[in-house]
Protein backbone atom coordinates (compact mmCIF):
# COMPACT_ATOMS: atom_id res chain seq x y z
CA UNK A 1 0.00 0.00 0.00
CA UNK A 2 1.43 3.70 -0.85
CA UNK A 3 1.70 6.05 1.93
CA UNK A 4 -1.38 7.92 2.77
CA UNK A 5 -0.92 11.17 1.94
CA UNK A 6 -1.23 13.28 -0.62
CA UNK A 7 0.53 13.52 -3.93
CA UNK A 8 1.65 16.85 -5.99
CA UNK A 9 1.27 14.73 -9.12
CA UNK A 10 -2.18 14.26 -8.96
CA UNK A 11 -5.50 16.35 -9.06
CA UNK A 12 -7.34 16.52 -5.80
CA UNK A 13 -9.62 14.74 -7.58
CA UNK A 14 -6.91 11.81 -7.94
CA UNK A 15 -5.41 11.86 -4.51
CA UNK A 16 -9.16 11.19 -3.12
CA UNK A 17 -10.00 8.41 -5.21
CA UNK A 18 -6.36 6.67 -5.04
CA UNK A 19 -6.28 7.17 -1.38
CA UNK A 20 -9.98 5.67 -1.08
CA UNK A 21 -9.13 2.93 -3.27
CA UNK A 22 -5.79 2.16 -1.58
CA UNK A 23 -7.32 1.92 1.69
CA UNK A 24 -10.36 -0.27 0.29
CA UNK A 25 -7.60 -2.37 -1.89
CA UNK A 26 -5.80 -3.15 1.54
CA UNK A 27 -8.72 -4.18 3.47
CA UNK A 28 -9.41 -6.75 0.81
CA UNK A 29 -5.53 -8.41 0.79
CA UNK A 30 -6.31 -8.61 4.64
CA UNK A 31 -9.05 -10.54 4.19
CA UNK A 32 -7.24 -12.90 2.04
CA UNK A 33 -4.76 -14.02 4.35
CA UNK A 34 -4.74 -16.83 6.56
CA UNK A 35 -7.27 -18.24 9.30
CA UNK A 36 -4.23 -17.99 11.78
CA UNK A 37 -3.71 -14.22 10.52
CA UNK A 38 -7.60 -13.41 11.09
CA UNK A 39 -7.53 -11.16 14.31
CA UNK A 40 -4.53 -8.78 12.94
CA UNK A 41 -6.53 -8.69 9.75
CA UNK A 42 -9.36 -7.39 12.21
CA UNK A 43 -7.11 -4.91 13.59
CA UNK A 44 -6.24 -3.78 10.12
CA UNK A 45 -9.30 -3.78 8.09
CA UNK A 46 -10.67 -1.25 11.48
CA UNK A 47 -7.56 1.13 11.11
CA UNK A 48 -8.30 1.27 7.43
CA UNK A 49 -12.02 1.89 7.84
CA UNK A 50 -11.14 4.42 10.37
CA UNK A 51 -9.04 5.95 7.58
CA UNK A 52 -11.27 6.11 5.11
CA UNK A 53 -14.26 7.83 7.66
CA UNK A 54 -11.46 10.70 8.17
CA UNK A 55 -10.59 11.07 4.51
CA UNK A 56 -14.80 11.22 4.45
CA UNK A 57 -14.83 14.17 7.29
CA UNK A 58 -12.37 16.16 5.41
CA UNK A 59 -14.33 16.31 1.96
CA UNK A 60 -17.37 16.24 3.58
CA UNK A 61 -18.32 20.25 2.29
CA UNK A 62 -17.17 19.35 -1.05
CA UNK A 63 -19.01 16.31 -1.62
CA UNK A 64 -22.30 17.10 0.11
CA UNK A 65 -23.90 16.01 3.52
CA UNK A 66 -25.86 13.24 1.77
CA UNK A 67 -22.89 12.04 -0.07
CA UNK A 68 -20.72 12.11 3.21
CA UNK A 69 -23.61 10.44 5.04
CA UNK A 70 -24.20 7.56 2.86
CA UNK A 71 -20.96 6.78 3.06
CA UNK A 72 -20.16 7.31 6.46
CA UNK A 73 -23.06 5.10 8.12
CA UNK A 74 -22.01 2.55 5.35
CA UNK A 75 -18.41 2.16 6.53
CA UNK A 76 -19.29 2.59 10.50
CA UNK A 77 -21.63 -0.51 10.11
CA UNK A 78 -18.96 -2.36 8.78
CA UNK A 79 -16.74 -1.85 11.89
CA UNK A 80 -19.44 -2.05 14.20
CA UNK A 81 -19.52 -6.04 12.75
CA UNK A 82 -16.02 -6.23 14.42
CA UNK A 83 -16.48 -4.16 17.85
CA UNK A 84 -17.40 -6.96 19.49
CA UNK A 85 -14.13 -9.35 18.79
CA UNK A 86 -11.98 -5.92 18.92
CA UNK A 87 -13.47 -5.50 22.92
CA UNK A 88 -12.07 -9.23 24.22
CA UNK A 89 -8.46 -8.11 22.23
CA UNK A 90 -8.29 -5.08 24.13
CA UNK A 91 -8.86 -7.03 27.72
CA UNK A 92 -6.26 -9.31 26.58
CA UNK A 93 -3.46 -6.73 25.55
CA UNK A 94 -4.71 -4.08 28.85
CA UNK A 95 -4.28 -7.43 30.80
CA UNK A 96 -0.79 -8.26 29.45
CA UNK A 97 0.57 -4.76 30.23
CA UNK A 98 -0.40 -5.24 33.97
CA UNK A 99 1.39 -8.84 33.97
CA UNK A 100 4.72 -7.46 33.54
CA UNK A 101 4.13 -4.60 36.13
CA UNK A 102 2.86 -7.01 38.45
CA UNK A 103 4.62 -10.22 37.72
CA UNK A 104 6.60 -9.94 41.37
CA UNK A 105 3.06 -9.45 43.04
CA UNK A 106 0.36 -11.31 41.63
CA UNK A 107 1.26 -15.23 40.33
CA UNK A 108 1.60 -16.07 36.63
CA UNK A 109 -1.33 -19.00 37.10
CA UNK A 110 -3.70 -15.62 37.60
CA UNK A 111 -2.73 -14.28 34.55
CA UNK A 112 -3.08 -17.83 32.84
CA UNK A 113 -6.78 -18.55 34.04
CA UNK A 114 -7.75 -14.68 32.84
CA UNK A 115 -6.50 -15.83 29.03
CA UNK A 116 -8.28 -18.82 29.44
CA UNK A 117 -11.27 -17.53 29.94
CA UNK A 118 -11.23 -14.49 27.98
CA UNK A 119 -10.37 -16.83 24.95
CA UNK A 120 -13.28 -18.97 25.71
CA UNK A 121 -15.85 -15.81 26.16
CA UNK A 122 -14.11 -14.45 22.16
CA UNK A 123 -14.65 -17.91 21.08
CA UNK A 124 -18.38 -17.84 21.98
CA UNK A 125 -18.55 -14.49 20.68
CA UNK A 126 -16.98 -14.96 17.29
CA UNK A 127 -17.92 -18.27 16.37
CA UNK A 128 -14.32 -19.23 16.24
CA UNK A 129 -11.52 -18.68 13.71
CA UNK A 130 -13.69 -20.00 10.43
CA UNK A 131 -16.61 -18.21 11.72
CA UNK A 132 -14.62 -15.13 12.10
CA UNK A 133 -12.52 -15.83 8.61
CA UNK A 134 -16.07 -15.67 6.55
CA UNK A 135 -16.98 -12.87 8.70
CA UNK A 136 -13.66 -10.59 7.25
CA UNK A 137 -14.53 -12.05 3.52
CA UNK A 138 -17.67 -10.50 4.06
CA UNK A 139 -16.95 -7.28 4.98
CA UNK A 140 -14.86 -7.49 2.22
CA UNK A 141 -17.13 -8.35 -0.66
CA UNK A 142 -19.65 -5.88 0.94
CA UNK A 143 -16.72 -3.06 0.84
CA UNK A 144 -16.14 -3.79 -2.87
CA UNK A 145 -19.90 -2.13 -3.46
CA UNK A 146 -18.34 1.50 -2.48
CA UNK A 147 -15.65 1.36 -5.11
CA UNK A 148 -18.02 2.45 -7.58
CA UNK A 149 -19.68 5.37 -5.48
CA UNK A 150 -16.50 6.69 -4.64
CA UNK A 151 -16.48 7.75 -8.34
CA UNK A 152 -19.26 9.61 -8.21
CA UNK A 153 -18.43 11.70 -5.41
CA UNK A 154 -19.03 15.57 -7.17
CA UNK A 155 -15.37 17.29 -6.37
CA UNK A 156 -15.23 20.36 -7.72
CA UNK A 157 -12.37 22.17 -6.08
CA UNK A 158 -8.45 21.27 -7.08
CA UNK A 159 -7.11 23.36 -4.41
CA UNK A 160 -7.03 23.62 -0.64
CA UNK A 161 -10.94 24.48 -0.40
CA UNK A 162 -11.80 20.99 -0.80
CA UNK A 163 -10.13 20.34 2.34
CA UNK A 164 -10.46 23.48 4.04
CA UNK A 165 -14.70 22.40 5.84
CA UNK A 166 -13.43 19.55 6.58
CA UNK A 167 -10.56 20.48 8.74
CA UNK A 168 -12.18 23.40 9.99
CA UNK A 169 -14.99 21.41 11.76
CA UNK A 170 -12.81 18.34 13.01
CA UNK A 171 -10.06 20.98 14.68
CA UNK A 172 -12.99 22.56 16.38
CA UNK A 173 -14.39 19.47 17.52
CA UNK A 174 -11.29 18.10 18.98
CA UNK A 175 -10.92 21.48 20.54
CA UNK A 176 -13.93 21.95 22.20
CA UNK A 177 -14.08 18.28 23.73
CA UNK A 178 -10.70 19.04 25.12
CA UNK A 179 -12.05 21.99 26.69
CA UNK A 180 -15.18 20.66 28.05
CA UNK A 181 -13.20 17.64 29.39
CA UNK A 182 -10.75 19.65 30.84
CA UNK A 183 -13.33 21.53 32.73
CA UNK A 184 -14.11 18.21 34.59
CA UNK A 185 -12.23 16.71 37.56
CA UNK A 186 -13.54 13.22 36.46
CA UNK A 187 -14.28 13.17 32.90
CA UNK A 188 -16.48 10.45 32.13
CA UNK A 189 -14.88 7.33 29.54
CA UNK A 190 -17.89 8.04 27.09
CA UNK A 191 -16.34 12.11 26.74
CA UNK A 192 -12.77 11.29 27.03
CA UNK A 193 -13.82 8.75 23.42
CA UNK A 194 -15.91 11.13 22.07
CA UNK A 195 -12.44 13.48 22.57
CA UNK A 196 -10.13 10.64 21.09
CA UNK A 197 -12.23 10.04 17.89
CA UNK A 198 -12.18 13.63 17.09
CA UNK A 199 -8.44 13.40 17.31
CA UNK A 200 -7.68 10.49 15.93
CA UNK A 201 -9.50 11.59 12.82
CA UNK A 202 -7.38 14.69 12.66
CA UNK A 203 -4.29 13.06 12.89
CA UNK A 204 -5.41 10.45 9.83
CA UNK A 205 -5.98 14.13 7.78
CA UNK A 206 -2.95 15.87 9.04
CA UNK A 207 -0.86 12.58 7.67
CA UNK A 208 -2.43 13.04 4.33
CA UNK A 209 -1.17 16.30 4.08
CA UNK A 210 2.14 15.58 5.46
CA UNK A 211 4.02 16.75 2.40
CA UNK A 212 2.99 20.20 2.26
CA UNK A 213 5.29 20.76 5.14
CA UNK A 214 6.89 17.64 5.51
CA UNK A 215 8.95 17.58 9.08
CA UNK A 216 6.34 19.63 10.81
CA UNK A 217 3.51 17.90 9.46
CA UNK A 218 5.08 14.53 10.57
CA UNK A 219 6.47 16.19 13.79
CA UNK A 220 2.88 17.39 14.54
CA UNK A 221 1.02 13.89 13.51
CA UNK A 222 3.48 12.38 15.58
CA UNK A 223 1.93 14.11 18.39
CA UNK A 224 -1.78 13.65 17.50
CA UNK A 225 -1.15 10.44 17.26
CA UNK A 226 0.80 9.57 20.30
CA UNK A 227 -2.09 11.58 22.34
CA UNK A 228 -4.83 9.20 20.67
CA UNK A 229 -2.97 6.25 21.66
CA UNK A 230 -2.72 7.14 25.52
CA UNK A 231 -6.21 8.35 25.25
CA UNK A 232 -6.80 4.26 23.92
CA UNK A 233 -4.52 2.95 26.16
CA UNK A 234 -6.78 4.99 29.16
CA UNK A 235 -9.89 3.78 27.62
CA UNK A 236 -8.64 0.16 26.90
CA UNK A 237 -7.60 0.14 31.39
CA UNK A 238 -11.62 1.39 32.15
CA UNK A 239 -13.07 -1.19 30.08
CA UNK A 240 -10.10 -3.59 32.33
CA UNK A 241 -11.82 -2.51 35.30
CA UNK A 242 -15.52 -3.05 34.68
CA UNK A 243 -14.74 -6.20 33.27
CA UNK A 244 -13.11 -6.96 36.36
CA UNK A 245 -16.28 -5.43 38.43
CA UNK A 246 -18.87 -7.32 36.49
CA UNK A 247 -17.81 -10.59 36.36
CA UNK A 248 -15.33 -11.26 39.27
CA UNK A 249 -13.55 -13.26 37.12
CA UNK A 250 -10.90 -13.09 39.52
CA UNK A 251 -12.34 -14.48 42.89
CA UNK A 252 -9.16 -13.84 44.95
CA UNK A 253 -10.07 -9.44 46.37
CA UNK A 254 -6.91 -8.83 47.11
CA UNK A 255 -5.27 -9.73 43.63
CA UNK A 256 -8.73 -7.94 41.96
CA UNK A 257 -7.80 -4.65 44.31
CA UNK A 258 -4.43 -4.81 43.29
CA UNK A 259 -5.18 -4.74 39.37
CA UNK A 260 -7.94 -2.00 39.91
CA UNK A 261 -5.01 -0.23 41.93
CA UNK A 262 -2.19 -0.43 39.12
CA UNK A 263 -5.14 -0.02 36.44
CA UNK A 264 -5.58 3.70 38.59
CA UNK A 265 -2.00 4.50 38.66
CA UNK A 266 -1.33 3.88 34.95
CA UNK A 267 -4.67 6.11 34.22
CA UNK A 268 -3.42 8.98 36.48
CA UNK A 269 0.21 8.91 34.31
CA UNK A 270 -1.78 8.63 31.29
CA UNK A 271 -4.28 11.80 31.69
CA UNK A 272 -1.05 14.17 32.80
CA UNK A 273 0.83 13.31 29.65
CA UNK A 274 -2.48 13.51 27.29
CA UNK A 275 -3.28 17.17 28.95
CA UNK A 276 0.29 18.19 28.26
CA UNK A 277 0.80 17.61 25.05
CA UNK A 278 -3.25 18.02 23.91
CA UNK A 279 -3.08 21.21 25.19
CA UNK A 280 -0.38 22.22 22.92
CA UNK A 281 -1.87 20.45 19.93
CA UNK A 282 -4.69 22.05 20.17
CA UNK A 283 -3.48 25.85 21.10
CA UNK A 284 -4.40 27.64 17.70
CA UNK A 285 -8.57 28.70 17.65
CA UNK A 286 -9.67 26.79 14.25
CA UNK A 287 -9.25 29.74 12.13
CA UNK A 288 -5.79 30.23 12.70
CA UNK A 289 -4.94 26.61 12.50
CA UNK A 290 -6.22 26.11 9.22
CA UNK A 291 -5.33 29.43 7.25
CA UNK A 292 -1.96 27.93 8.22
CA UNK A 293 -2.41 25.20 6.55
CA UNK A 294 -3.63 27.04 4.17
CA UNK A 295 -0.63 29.09 3.54
CA UNK A 296 1.75 25.87 4.03
CA UNK A 297 -0.78 24.32 0.85
CA UNK A 298 0.43 27.55 -1.30
CA UNK A 299 3.78 26.91 -0.81
CA UNK A 300 3.54 23.53 -1.71
CA UNK A 301 1.29 23.98 -5.12
CA UNK A 302 3.41 27.30 -6.30
CA UNK A 303 6.56 24.40 -6.01
CA UNK A 304 4.92 21.43 -7.46
CA UNK A 305 3.71 24.27 -10.95
CA UNK A 306 7.41 25.63 -11.20
CA UNK A 307 8.82 22.57 -11.26
CA UNK A 308 6.11 21.10 -13.78
CA UNK A 309 6.77 24.22 -15.88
Amino acid sequence: MKRFSISNSESITGNIHRIFLEQIDYIKKQAEKDQEDVHKSIHEIRKSIKRIRAVLRMIRDEIGYSSYHRENVFFRNLSRNLSDIRNYEVLSGSIHNLQADLSNTIPASVFNSFEQELSRQLEMVSGGQIRLTQLVKQIAGEIENAKARIYDFPIEHDDFRAFEGGLFRIYRQGKRYLRDVRKDSSPSLTQLHNMRKRMKYFWYQVEILQPIFPGLMKAYASTLETITENLGVYHDLEVLQEFLSETKIISDLQVSEALQEACEAKKTMLLSNIWMMADIAYSEKPRSMVDRLASYWKVYANNAYDQNN
